[in-house]
């Protein structure tokens, strides 16, 4: 039996067909049962939930009370912030029952990533430099490089992200704004002794924020873009790209993320054939580092930038990354799930 596991409270009568029928058509295929359930249900010291079952022999649905499975995937598009849910799920990990893609809070944290790449000999060199932000760290990083980017440690979606650069008048500062929908980034310019007070007006927290090298972005039709890919494990137990598209930002200076004004082109469209064997090998060398990591996690959205020499450069990474396929929402994690639950009954579950 594979369970499907839903983060909020789900009243099975409610959960809809679209989800229901794809997971039902797959484990006819795959000849398993399936447990839907939510994981908030999941009973404290006896293991066992309040579930809708389907068995593929009979083709029907029951609500029963069973043992949670051994393996589920974990139906989420969200961190989980909970601190009660992440001790259950680890407590659960500790009895070898295993949640698929169960995205903890801190797989956002953007520092400890950098500096777990950074630990990885093959990817230490395209890993831009990065620290926790400080005025002193601030006013290094323009020095050194000229231009920065600042943005939140456990920050998503372009929001509240600084991009600072330094010119013969004094500094340009753009900033996007916290709220979830914001029509323009706000562009500031402040003369040399003007900064510091600002610095402290805009970043009040500066610890919960990170400072960076900004990478300058190769530019097609004089517009830079950056390339978000979707790593997911499949049925082999192999990390495989199953999409990969071009974000452009709206103008120089800008960043690339949709909800800032971005635009998404499929990779095909560029001229970047040259780079796909490149592309695709870093994409797996850092899924492959974020494995020894997180490794209940089995698929991640990794952005990733070329820039004006070719050079891959390692951007951040999603654990709830966006998929709109039948295959990338339902098919290749049920494959993946089906590996590991023959595995388990074989009395062999990998280190996931």
């Amino acid at each position: 039996m594979i369970g499907i596991a839903f983060k909020h409270e789900q009243k099975h009568n409610y959960i809809p067909a679209n989800l229901l029928q794809p997971y039902m058509t797959l484990a006819k295929k795959h000849q398993v049962d399936l447990c839907i359930f939510s994981f908030m249900q999941i009973h404290q010291t006896r293991n066992t939930v309040e579930a809708l079952v389907y068995s593929f022999k009979q083709d029907d649905l029951m609500h029963k009370t069973v043992p949670v499975p051994r393996v589920n995937i974990f139906r989420n598009a969200s961190y989980i912030v909970d601190q009660g849910l992440i001790d259950r799920f680890l407590r659960l990990r500790k009895k070898n029952i295993r949640f698929i893609n169960f995205p903890l809070y801190r797989q956002a944290n953007k520092l400890d990533n950098y500096e777990h790449l950074n630990s990885h000999g093959q990817l230490k060199g395209h890993v831009p430099p990065a620290e926790i932000l400080s005025f002193e760290g601030f006013a290094s990083f323009i020095r050194q490089y000229g231009k920065v980017i600042i943005k939140p440690v456990y920050g998503s979606r372009g929001r509240g992200i600084t991009i600072a650069e330094k010119d013969h008048a004094g500094y340009q500062v753009r900033q996007t704004s916290f709220k979830k929908y914001a029509a323009a980034s706000r562009k500031i310019s402040l003369p040399p002794q003007e900064i510091k007070s600002f610095f402290h007006e805009a970043f009040p927290r500066p610890a919960s924020f990170l400072v960076q090298k900004w990478i300058p972005l190769k530019e097609f039709n004089g517009r830079p873009f950056d390339v978000r890919a979707v790593m997911q494990k499949n049925g082999k137990n192999k990390w495989q790209v199953t999409s990969r598209v071009a974000r452009f930002a709206r103008e120089k200076g800008e960043i690339t993320n949709l909800s800032q004004g971005g635009e998404m082109v499929s990779v095909s469209k560029l001229p970047l054939k040259p780079y796909h064997r490149s592309m695709r090998q870093f994409c797996l060398e850092i899924a492959k580092a974020f494995e020894t990591l997180y490794p209940w996690a089995a698929e991640m959205g990794i952005d990733l930038a070329l820039d004006h020499h070719g050079k891959l450069w390692y951007i951040e990474t999603n654990y709830c990354p966006e998929k709109s396929r039948w295959s990338t929402l339902f098919e290749i994690p049920f494959e993946y799930a089906c590996y590991l639950h023959q595995k388990q009954g074989r009395g062999i579950m990998p280190g996931q």
